[in-house]
């Protein structure tokens, strides 16, 4: 079969590969067999192909003298001594008439039928239209050029595999890759080998009769994305269909920002633990500054401060968002037992505790709790903070209630937007940022509110998809 690609070039191919329309398809158009004539030459079966064709119900048809369809009489009788002289005949042409006199070339293919005793009773088969045959394989192979077309001009791999892992079939894409390469062993064509390969995929597909998906670098230094299918040709063959999509600049550009991140996680804690310790040794000797503005050197203590917290706010971020630092693993944790270790690193606030619960979390919402009880220490002034535990159904609430200044209605709101911060010791606007990213990471929520008479309250509810998973 020669095939013409889209710039007008004549692709040659294994007939049997490029083409999707198989030898006998157009016995598979009629529904077998179409027509019966007993030895006396009289129809005793049509059916709606045999109707169609001679233009006469199938009422019609039963019982009609054979003799009656054929143009030329001399035709019945030639086909009548070949029949039973062999018992079957195939490919028979002859000039059948319609009802309405007009001619119509046909193609029959007939067996004898014999009763229990071997008897001839008749013959059967099946009536085909020449004409309606030709259309329709002209109307089918157009469609399988275009689709062979589109197999062409597809902008990723695509053959086929025989049981003995010889390529059968190779699309443009993969011609123009590796040049000649059909009849040849699928391990020699991607991956210049002179044996399989361990774990062979494609008899993985042959033995399970289900696809596969992989990746692996071929020969050339490209990267694929490989899909196999079983596939079975028109003989009824067993292969395996192989599409292949080139994704190497996808993982060079993965493999890339990998190495980026890592290089910029070194930087960052380079840079926060030299930064850090300056930092810290500029705040211990700020004291010591000599100069009698006080002005001055609490604005200076103030930037210190906030470069500080900054630093602290990153590493939290980090800690909580990389599995490479800390604990990512959830496990049932005790709030109340963690929340009293916090406790000891503030001991001018009285924090006390209410209720108990357990929840699934990882060590990262420590950094929670511990943003919460320094922003009421340091933003809201409180003194007092009183956490209560309570379970609700599958979920588990904690919620932080302090008697400091209280949070304006105008900006509750935007309090977990990323760099917001408000009042005159504002920080990064992190914090709280951080916190709420830790808290969805879990699957659960925070809200704020006001505590009467004064105060804030911070809540967090914790869910879980098993409730027995909280108590």
């Amino acid at each position: 079969m020669v095939i013409e690609d889209s710039t007008g070039r004549k692709i040659k191919n294994n007939k049997k590969y490029n083409t999707f329309l198989p030898d006998n398809y157009m016995n598979q158009v009629y529904v077998l067999p179409n027509i019966s004539i007993n030895k006396e030459g009289v129809i005793v079966y049509a059916n709606e192909d045999t109707s169609r064709i001679l233009g006469y119900s199938k009422n019609e048809l039963l019982g009609m003298e054979a003799t009656e369809i054929y143009l030329n009489p001399a035709d019945r009788q030639l086909l009548l001594k070949e029949l039973y002289g062999k018992g079957s005949i195939q490919n028979f042409n002859v000039t059948m008439k319609r009802k309405n006199g007009k001619q119509v070339d046909c193609k029959l293919e007939m067996t004898v039928f014999r009763d229990s005793d071997g008897m001839i009773l008749g013959h059967t088969g099946i009536i085909k239209d020449i004409q309606l045959e030709s259309d329709l394989r002209q109307r089918l192979e157009k469609e399988n050029k275009r689709l062979f077309s589109v197999l062409e001009q597809l902008p990723v791999y695509v053959c086929l595999y025989d049981t003995n892992r010889n390529v059968v079939f190779a699309n443009k894409f993969l011609r123009d890759r590796f040049k000649k390469i059909e009849s040849k062993k699928c391990y020699k064509v991607f991956y210049d080998a002179d044996k399989p390969c361990g774990d062979c995929p494609i008899l993985r597909v042959f033995e399970s009769n289900k696809p596969i998906v992989y990746e692996k670098t071929q020969r050339d230094g490209k990267t694929a994305e490989i899909h196999t299918y079983p596939f079975i040709d028109t003989d009824g063959n067993r292969l395996v269909l192989e599409l292949g999509i080139d994704i190497t600049e996808r993982k060079v550009t993965k493999d890339k920002l990998v190495e980026l991140n890592e290089t910029l996680e070194i930087m960052n804690k380079i840079l926060r633990h030299d930064i850090l310790n300056d930092l810290t040794v500029a705040l211990n000797f700020c004291d010591l500054i000599a100069t009698e503005d006080v002005d001055i050197k609490d604005r200076v203590m103030k930037a210190i401060s906030k470069s500080v917290e900054l630093i602290e706010n990153t590493r939290e971020f980090e800690k909580a968002f990389n599995g490479r630092e800390g604990s990512t693993d959830a496990k049932l944790f005790d709030v109340k037992s963690k929340l009293a270790e916090l406790t000891e690193h503030y001991p001018e606030i009285n924090i006390n505790f209410l209720g108990s619960c357990r929840i699934l979390v990882d060590e990262s919402i420590m950094i929670v709790f511990d943003n919460i009880i320094r922003n009421a220490k340091v933003h809201g002034k409180a003194d007092r903070i009183d956490v209560a535990l309570k379970r609700e159904g599958k979920y588990c609430e904690v919620s932080f209630a302090d008697n400091g200044k209280g949070i304006p209605d105008e900006i509750k709101n935007k309090l977990f937007e990323e760099g917001f911060g408000y009042g005159l010791n504002k920080g990064s606007g992190l914090g709280l940022y951080i916190a709420r990213k830790i808290i969805k990471k879990h699957g659960g929520d925070i809200t704020v509110s006001d505590n009467k008479p004064k105060g804030t309250i911070i809540t967090l509810k914790f869910k879980s998809e098993n409730v027995h998973e909280i108590c």
